[in-house]
């Protein structure tokens, strides 16, 4: 089950990849498809059935009832779906995983973060009162609210422990729900990483000296620091992205001509942009769950010089398959630059080898493939792993 994103994004990616992934394994696999209304009428109807959606709680009896799955995986219920879903489950005796993609379960803002800082108010609170009061989500109070009441109250039905598993990207992800009132238990949280398949790069793909920014044009993903880390010198950036930001990245890239903005990326020519710059800047300024584009990246050989915050400080190991610079620092992220631009080849050269050995250990399908066997054989029979 998922709610797409009205922007098709890294979870659409992942759910795409996993359901074709156990297809491909012999499994049996249905989607039940929730999408958040696009006119307004329509959106303040959905939000409004928020605590309890109707509609999808008796669209999942129905579906279950027809396919009669042995283990439903869910990933995102926002907003559409609505935790209505997981009652619905529950009420059918069907096994749930729940994948947390964000933190949106402890804090209304879903990536801890709130005008440009890091924001775990939320953590210690069973309310999350300032975060309502400082309109985390959308930046509207009663929008806040209503999403922090949906959470508090399944918390107060106990909703949330009718999940069998919830799944997490990393020992940072589980230990930040650890410490938070949700009330998860350790034996409930498993760690799983993504996965991307082999990619197909144009044989004729060479790389070349620009870098490259893939991703959302929000605040979070760090934005104003990469464009004024590379105002200041000649170096050249390709930028791809969509988003709020749009117009505020266009206009800086036509007043400095080493940056050029490309617009949004189609995901077929992804392997051959990362394939041909000679490396990745992912400046996030949140501590993000397991970005895709970063599995990308490593899956074509390509080194990433990434925020040492959250999921980029363990997936991009420094000096090793990539280089860290201090959050939200953008002339140390300028220093990061130099230093790569100044290594000799056959150095540069030694980063790619060990970036296409991360994707190799740790993000191929069949290394998903057994996380997930081992997720589903642990719910349907109770005997939660331990990690």
């Amino acid at each position: 089950m998922h709610t797409f994103y009205r922007d098709r994004g890294g979870e659409e990616v992942l759910v795409e990849t996993e359901m074709a992934l156990l297809e491909e394994a012999g499994f049996e696999v249905e989607l039940l498809a929730f999408r958040n209304p696009t006119n307004f009428l329509d959106t303040i109807f959905s939000l409004l059935l928020l605590p309890f959606n109707l509609l999808s709680f008796f669209k999942t009896i129905n579906k279950i009832s027809s396919f009669r799955p042995d283990v439903v995986h869910l990933h995102n219920w926002h907003f559409a779906a609505s935790p209505s879903v997981v009652v619905a489950c529950h009420l059918l005796k069907v096994p749930i995983v729940l994948s947390l993609h964000n933190f949106r379960l402890i804090c209304p803002s879903a990536t801890l973060f709130y005008k440009g800082e890091i924001f775990l108010e939320s953590l210690k609170q069973h309310f999350p009162w300032k975060a309502t009061m400082l309109r985390v989500y959308r930046n509207s109070r009663l929008q806040t609210f209503l999403l922090a009441f949906t959470i508090y109250l399944h918390k107060k039905l106990r909703t949330w422990q009718n999940v069998g598993v919830f799944v997490v990207n990393s020992e940072f992800e589980k230990n930040t729900f650890l410490q938070s009132t949700l009330g998860i238990t350790e034996d409930k949280l498993f760690i799983k990483a993504n996965s991307l398949p082999e990619p197909v790069i144009d044989a004729g793909i060479t790389r070349k000296d620009h870098f490259l920014f893939i991703g959302r044009l929000v605040p979070e993903k760090g934005i104003e620091v990469l464009l004024e880390a590379f105002a200041n010198t000649e170096l050249s950036l390709l930028l791809y992205g969509y988003g709020p930001l749009e117009q505020k990245v266009r206009a800086f890239a036509e007043q400095h001509p080493n940056i050029q903005f490309k617009g949004s990326l189609p995901h077929e020519q992804m392997s051959d942009e990362l394939r041909s710059c000679t490396a990745l800047i992912f400046p996030s300024t949140w501590f993000e769950g397991m970005p895709m584009t970063l599995l990308h990246a490593f899956s074509t050989g390509t080194p990433v010089i990434a925020s040492d915050i959250g999921a980029m400080s363990t997936m991009v190991i420094n000096q090793h398959n990539g280089l860290h610079f201090a959050v939200g620092n953008s002339q140390d992220l300028a220093q990061k630059l130099a230093y790569w631009v100044a290594l000799p080849e056959p150095e540069k050269e030694a980063y790619r080898l060990r970036s296409r050995q991360s994707y190799e250990s740790s993000y191929t399908p069949q290394a998903n493939l057994k996380s997930l066997k081992s997720i589903y054989w642990a719910v349907k029979t109770n005997e939660y792993a331990e990690n």
